[in-house]
């Protein structure tokens, strides 16, 4: 079964995403979930092979962190019960197509043995898990934080709720027109500041917008929160300035920012293209400097963001040898991108490059030869196109491996 973990991790976590409802969340919880599925196998694995005193074991930090996260998200606890169990199951499943192999007189007792272990370690895992939830839930709940959230998802779910009495606890009128961000502070920020630069950004992009009903910030864990601010128009705030602002204050965080929407339909539709705009930043965060990316800069890439496997495939399909994650494409595929953005101008494009024209000509004929493509065929070339602009936002996360 340790062979097998990498491919086998990858399928449960396919499987575990289209079997279990109430788990769809963004892709840092995502990468929680499979960093928790990762360290139950491999502690799984290493208790069978060891058979370690059943005392002393314990639930893997990931396992114990994302349960926590979940309680913090107001995540109910029994999928998160129920993709622990899946996973049993997967995994007793597959390590009995290996009994074959064995003497048959070792097949039947080895079988006993694993099942009885192997539950053991789930039936164990599971109790710590759940404790750790519940503690959790109860300790987020009995903050003004914890409070505010879990009436925030009630008003994003679409759940009957009384107006007057959210508006009334919130301090936050859902009339109005509604802009709606996502803030995640830096992984160097300690976490004992990190309440500070919630506020730090929740009153300059409030001097930026120029509210007419206030703002509202509700913490979703400890590192992200989520704000609304309640402004004129559609046409509140200059992105660029908010931009400009956030730099030159050298805050220690990133935002992602829907559009302007009315009402309380507005409160829930600007906070998905917030999230939509979070998972986009967070695939490309390791190359992408900007911080502050807003929906409208995105907007296409983000509607296909929800599945990073799929824009991946379609990366791979389009651009060919170019999909490489290699310093060397990175440059051809930029220059490309740019080349296609001025209209196929070589002047243009070194100039904004700072290049050669020579160069540029040389880049963008190695790259249209990486992804055998040709500049008479206008469909091939807006594919092209797409697959750029989805490399420049989400690359590394949609590209291919070095071979």
């Amino acid at each position: 079964m340790d062979t097998i973990r990498d491919q086998f991790i990858a399928e449960v976590f396919d499987t575990m995403k289209n079997e279990i409802q109430g788990l769809d969340y963004d892709s840092r919880m995502l990468d929680m979930w499979q960093a928790s599925i990762t360290e139950n196998y491999v502690a799984a694995v290493h208790y069978l092979e060891r058979d370690a005193p059943t005392s002393l074991l314990e639930a893997p930090p990931a396992a114990l962190a994302y349960a926590r996260a979940a309680a913090q998200r107001d995540v109910p606890l029994a999928p998160l019960v129920r993709a622990h169990r899946l996973g049993h199951a997967r995994f007793l499943e597959v390590a009995m197509q290996y009994v074959s192999l064995l003497e048959p007189a070792q097949r039947v007792p080895t079988i006993v043995e694993l099942v009885n272990r192997s539950s053991r370690i789930v039936d164990l895992v599971a109790d710590q898990m759940i404790v750790a939830y519940e503690e959790e839930h109860e300790r987020w709940l009995s903050r003004r934080g914890g409070l505010r959230q879990q009436l925030v998802s009630e008003l994003l779910a679409g759940t009957p709720v009384d107006v007057q009495r959210a508006e009334k606890l919130l301090r936050y009128r859902l009339d109005g027109m509604h802009v709606a961000a996502v803030v995640w502070v830096d992984a160097a920020v300690p976490t004992g500041d990190v309440m500070a630069v919630f506020e730090q950004v929740r009153c300059l992009v409030a001097a930026e917008l120029g509210l007419v009903g206030g703002s509202l910030l509700v913490p979703t864990d400890e590192r992200e929160a989520r704000l609304w601010f309640s402004v004129w128009d559609h046409r509140a705030g200059d992105p660029s300035r908010l931009r400009t602002a956030f730099e030159s204050a050298g805050i220690r965080a990133r935002l992602a920012c829907g559009q302007a929407a009315d009402g309380l339909r507005g409160f829930r539709a600007s906070l998905k293209q917030a999230q939509l705009v979070r998972a986009v930043v967070h695939a490309g965060e390791a190359r992408h400097r900007a911080r502050v990316v807003c929906y409208d800069d995105v907007a296409p890439i983000a509607l296909m963001a929800a599945d990073v496997d799929a824009l991946r495939r379609y990366v791979s399909e389009v651009l060919g040898e170019l999909s490489v994650d290699d310093e060397r494409n990175e440059w051809l595929r930029e220059t490309l991108r740019e080349f296609l953005v001025r209209n196929r101008s070589y002047v243009a494009t070194a100039e904004a490059m700072i290049l050669h024209r020579n160069t540029i000509q040389y880049r963008v004929t190695q790259a249209m030869e990486l992804c055998g493509g040709s500049f008479d065929d206008p469909d091939a070339v807006f594919k092209v196109q797409v697959a750029l602009e989805i490399c420049r936002w989400m690359a590394p996360a949609v590209l291919g491996a070095p071979k």
